[in-house]
């Protein structure tokens, strides 16, 4: 991509323009190398701390050298703190970048992954599997009986997106998309209070466990799901880059560029929908990630995806490790629901974002 140049009207350039385009360029550059140094510090960090008996050097060893600790220390290591860690990792990830996604194309900055009802149709995917054993996932061949509650919540969340999709189907407006999201979650939110209402105590709570989130049931086989669409969607995202950069500065009125505006919002509603549904299928309900994560990243960055893309992610992968990571020692022995430490977390810090927009709007 050449670099951009400005000229004045008698057709010279505008002197030092290039040259603070690319100081620009390059400050971005290390802000987003400096955040994925954290990021990888962060899942070290995770990685080093969780359940078993292992010494801080043992599990660093076991890490960098596993063929010189016992099995048992590899078992710890790579089979139940290794599935998520990378979980939270991926995690982060879908849910930062599908709350990126749902701001921009649907040009509301309170949006988020689960505006369409994506979390409410899959927490009522998931109370149907562990309630009453009905899944979806059940008429798929090969699939493990340890998958039955993912695949149904996960089936769940896309059936949302797919139905409001087909309403708007011709005519996929902004509003009308938004207020059918919440039509639709608060129909999936009356049928899962239904559900835990009929419930008895151990399938009650079973279903409230879920729904708070946790990465204890992350296995390999749900980190290579959530992985397969992460892997799908992020390159697509980011060929999409400057689309949604004109998107976002001129909404409807970046078709002039040639831009489908109405492809391009249904394309990334169902990726958006895709990163939302398999994390929320694994691990449950995470909030607040996708609000805080894209709002952070436009105030080191601004609103060029190409840029934002990338720090929105990383800030993803930071909020969700170090909240996994705070869940592990806030209560020494156990582990707290990670929903729960990122509202926690994400509350607070949101509301300082908002109250900073506000006194910057005001000057």
């Amino acid at each position: 991509m050449s670099t951009p140049t400005c000229t004045s009207t008698a057709g010279t350039e505008v002197p030092g323009y290039q040259a603070n385009y690319s100081r620009a360029v390059w400050r971005r550059s290390l802000l987003l190398a400096s955040l994925l140094l954290i990021a990888c510090m962060a899942f070290v960090a995770d990685l080093i701390v969780g359940s078993g008996t292992l010494t801080f050097g043992e599990a660093l060893r076991g890490l960098l050298q596993p063929d010189s600790v016992d099995a048992s220390t590899r078992v710890i290591l790579w089979e139940l703190r290794m599935p998520m860690t990378l979980m939270a990792v991926l995690a982060g990830t879908c849910l930062a970048l599908a709350g990126l996604v749902m701001q921009t194309v649907l040009d509301n900055p309170l949006a988020e992954p689960f505006t369409l009802g994506i979390s409410s149709a899959a927490g009522f995917g998931a109370s149907l599997a562990l309630a009453f054993n009905v899944s979806l996932g059940q008429a798929l061949p090969g699939l493990g009986a340890d998958l039955l509650v993912t695949a149904n919540a996960f089936l769940f969340s896309l059936l949302t997106v797919g139905m409001i999709l087909l309403l708007t189907r011709g005519h996929i407006g902004l509003q009308a998309i938004t207020l059918l999201g919440i039509a639709v979650h608060f129909v999936f939110s009356s049928l899962l209070g239904l559900v835990q209402y009929v419930a008895n105590v151990d399938q009650l709570q079973s279903i409230v466990f879920w729904l708070m989130g946790s990465l204890l049931h992350a296995t390999w086989n749900k980190v290579a799901l959530c992985g397969v669409i992460a892997v799908v969607a992020i390159p697509v995202v980011l060929v999409q880059a400057w689309a949604l950069t004109a998107l976002r500065s001129f909404g409807e009125q970046a078709v002039v560029f040639g831009i489908p505006v109405r492809r391009l919002r249904t394309l990334m509603l169902v990726l958006a929908a895709l990163l939302a549904g398999a994390v929320t299928s694994v691990v449950g309900i995470i909030g607040f990630v996708g609000l805080v994560a894209p709002h952070v990243a436009r105030l080191l960055v601004g609103e060029d995806q190409r840029f934002t893309i990338g720090v929105t992610i990383a800030c993803g992968i930071i909020f969700v490790t170090l909240a996994s990571l705070a869940s592990k020692i806030i209560v020494p022995g156990a582990v707290l629901p990670i929903g729960m430490v990122t509202s926690l977390i994400g509350l607070p810090f949101f509301i300082i974002l908002v109250l900073r927009d506000r006194r910057l709007t005001a000057r």
